[in-house]
């Protein structure tokens, strides 16, 4: 029997992988030519998920740099369109490309985050599955603390000790 551990948030998490995690990065966070996708420790003063990145369509093409809510490159010429929870990255057919959904309980929030991602070279790094998404390629699993207050080199730190 296969066993997986992750860490689990009393405030915020994310549905990936059929697992919750508090956060995640997928690829190498920060590249400046490849992909990669911070979906960051939601504080307990915050409501709304952060999400970053560098995305790129299935022909390898950068379409999106990402900080936040805040488009920093935009040759695909994409829209964010956002609510208080909920907000959609789409093309400008309108097309959607990535969505993150979050629901509200009691105690706290999850997010599911769906759409298709590709890295430089084409290669598939998320798609959606089973209402939430499925992930490949090397990530860091249950970040401990929000990734967007730390300098680059305490990434180094952090425990990889899952596997999806």
């Amino acid at each position: 029997m296969n066993f997986r551990q992750s860490l689990i948030s009393a405030h915020h998490n994310y549905l990936v992988n059929q697992m919750l995690t508090p956060g995640f990065i997928l690829g190498v966070l920060d590249a400046l030519d490849d992909f990669w996708l911070l979906a960051d420790v939601v504080l307990p003063d915050e409501k709304a998920p952060y999400l970053s990145g560098r995305f790129y369509d299935r022909r390898g093409g950068l379409i999106l740099h990402l900080q936040g809510k805040e488009i920093l490159e935009n040759p695909g010429n994409c829209l964010i369109q956002s609510s208080a929870e909920d907000f959609r990255l789409v093309y400008p057919s309108g097309e959607e490309f990535l969505a993150l959904h979050t629901e509200i309980f009691t105690n706290g929030y999850m997010s599911r985050i769906q759409g298709k991602l590709y890295d430089r070279m084409g290669s598939l790094r998320m798609e959606p599955s089973f209402g939430s998404a499925k992930v490949f390629g090397d990530a860091q699993w249950a970040i401990p603390a929000p990734a967007r207050f730390q300098n680059k080199a305490s990434f180094l730190s952090f425990p990889s000790d899952f596997s999806p």
